[in-house]
C-alpha cells in the first residue's frame, strides 16, 4: 500500500500490520464485542519520527526479500570472496541497523528478521568488524562467526574502529582466532616439502629446487597474517621452475597440497578448538 510521510494519514493494510506482534495484540484487544455499542474512534499515537515510521511501515507492508547470492564454493578456493551477493540487492548497512531496531521494538515476524540477517551477512566481506560487532551485540552468534573470517588483523585497525566491538570478550575471541590461524598456517608451511619423502624427486635439480622452496617459505613465514593466501604466495615459485618438467610438477603438487591443508584451518569462531 502506498503512503507518504508528509501526510499524517497512512493507507495501511491490517494483515500487513499484523506482521508485528505489537500491532497484532493491539488489534486483538481492540476488537469490538458483538454486544457492544460503537464507541468513539480511538487514535494510536506512535512516538516515531516520520522517516523512521516510513521504514517501519515499509518493513511491514513490503518485507525485503533476501539479497541475490553469487555462487561460491570455498572448498576449492584459498581466498575468501570479496563479494558474495549482488550489491544492488543488498540493503545499505545504516538502514539495515534501523530495521533491526524496529524489528526488535515492534516484535516483527521471524521470517522478516531472517531476511534482514542475510542482508547483514552480505556486508561481512566489506565491513567485517561492523557486522561482527553488531551481530555479537545482538546475540547473533552464527552471523558473528561468519563475519569473523573477514576481520583483518586487529593491529591494522584504528582505535576508533576497534571501539565498535561491544566487549573485551568479543575482542579477545577475534584475537584468539587470528592467533590460532597464524600459528597453524606457519606450521603447515614449514612442514610442507616440495619432494615429500623423496617422492617425485628431480635428480638433476634436487638441491637447487629444495633450496628455492625452503628460501621462499622461510621468507613467507614471517609475513603470514590471518588472511594470507599461503598457497598462493608459494605458487609464485613455479614460474622459475618451468624449464624442468619434474620440478614444475613437484611444485604444483606441493602447492595444491598446501592449499588443501590451509583450507582446513579454522577461519570462523565456531571452528576454533575449545581447548585453544
Amino acid at each position: 500500500m502506498p503512503f507518504h510521510c508528509e501526510n499524517p494519514d497512512f493507507l495501511l493494510n491490517r494483515n500487513a500490520m499484523q506482521r508485528s506482534e505489537i500491532f497484532r495484540d493491539m488489534f486483538a484487544l481492540c476488537a469490538p464485542r458483538s454486544d457492544a455499542s460503537p464507541g468513539p474512534e480511538e487514535i494510536l499515537d506512535l512516538q516515531e519520527k516520520a522517516g523512521i515510521l516510513e521504514v517501519l511501515l515499509q518493513l511491514l507492508h513490503n518485507p525485503p526479500p533476501p539479497p541475490v547470492a553469487i555462487s561460491f564454493d570455498e572448498k576449492f578456493s584459498t581466498r575468501l570472496p570479496k563479494v558474495r551477493f549482488e550489491s544492488h540487492t543488498v540493503i545499505p548497512l545504516p538502514l539495515l541497523s534501523t530495521m533491526f531496531e524496529l524489528a526488535d521494538k515492534y516484535v516483527i515476524d521471524i521470517s522478516v528478521v531472517k531476511s534482514l540477517k542475510i542482508h547483514l551477512e552480505a556486508h561481512a566481506p566489506a565491513h567485517p568488524l561492523q557486522v561482527y560487532s553488531f551481530a555479537t551485540l545482538h546475540d547473533m552468534d552464527s552471523l558473528a562467526s561468519e563475519a569473523s573470517q573477514y576481520v583483518m588483523p586487529m593491529a591494522s585497525y584504528r582505535l576508533d574502529e576497534v571501539k565498535v566491538i561491544p566487549s573485551v570478550q568479543a575482542y579477545h575471541k577475534i584475537v584468539r582466532l587470528q592467533d590460532f590461524r597464524v600459528r597453524a598456517l606457519r606450521e603447515l608451511l614449514l612442514a610442507e616439502e616440495i619432494f615429500p619423502h623423496g617422492y617425485g624427486e628431480c635428480t638433476s635439480h634436487r638441491d637447487k629446487t629444495v633450496a628455492s622452496w625452503d628460501r621462499q617459505r622461510k621468507a613467507l613465514t614471517g609475513r603470514i597474517e590471518t588472511g594470507t593466501d599461503v598457497a598462493g604466495e608459494m605458487d609464485a615459485l613455479r614460474d622459475g621452475l618451468r624449464d624442468c618438467e619434474t620440478c614444475y610438477k613437484a611444485c604444483n603438487a606441493a602447492v595444491e597440497m598446501l592449499a588443501y591443508k590451509c583450507r582446513k584451518v579454522a577461519r570462523r569462531l565456531h571452528q576454533l578448538p575449545e581447548d585453544y
